[in-house]
């Protein structure tokens, strides 16, 4: 039997993380580790081939609320916000760039408060937390959604994001 191939990456990611908050207690080199595995499961998500960095800001509840209202008009803290570089159809290839926008898939901003409270509520690990956080965040940069849209397409994204914990948390690539 021929061992598999495996994917190769558009490129080499470059990561940009800040991390404002640290209550999370996780080292940059772990969060890195984590975020390129993640994208890594996307990148057949991205037709767009130039698109090759990601930035990752750790927040506190207090900046990420400011965060929600400018740019969602929620008074409240979340958990990950998404600010992607492309439209769906622009990530998946479907139309063009309206304009080149550059390497960035996009930003994601994360609430380390946040994370830490929902690791208890949902009782698993701030490691486990994280993850699906940064899975979510990455597949809305990648143009899954689950707001406003039909329950089937969130649905699809649910399933995505389940796949690509258990291939990350069991050690598969793909």
């Amino acid at each position: 039997m021929k061992p598999r191939k495996k994917a190769a990456l558009h490129s080499q990611w470059t990561l940009h993380l800040s991390v404002e908050s640290k209550k999370l207690r996780l080292t940059a080199s772990y969060i890195k580790k984590t975020t390129l595995a993640v994208l890594a499961h996307v990148e057949k998500d991205i037709a767009l081939p130039h698109v090759r960095e990601l930035s990752v800001v750790f927040v506190n509840d207090a900046k990420m609320r400011d965060i929600n209202f400018e740019f969602r008009k929620k008074d409240k803290p979340t958990d990950v916000l998404s600010f992607p570089q492309y439209s769906p159809r622009e990530i998946s290839g479907k139309t063009r760039p309206k304009d080149v926008g550059g390497t960035y898939l996009g930003d994601l901003v994360i609430s380390t408060e946040t994370t830490i409270r929902q690791a208890k509520e949902f009782e698993v690990s701030i490691k486990d937390e994280l993850l699906r956080l940064v899975v979510h965040g990455v597949l809305h940069l990648c143009g899954y959604d689950h707001e406003k849209v039909p329950a089937k397409e969130a649905q699809r994204m649910r399933r995505r994001e389940r796949a690509i914990r258990a291939a990350i948390k069991g050690g598969k690539k793909k």
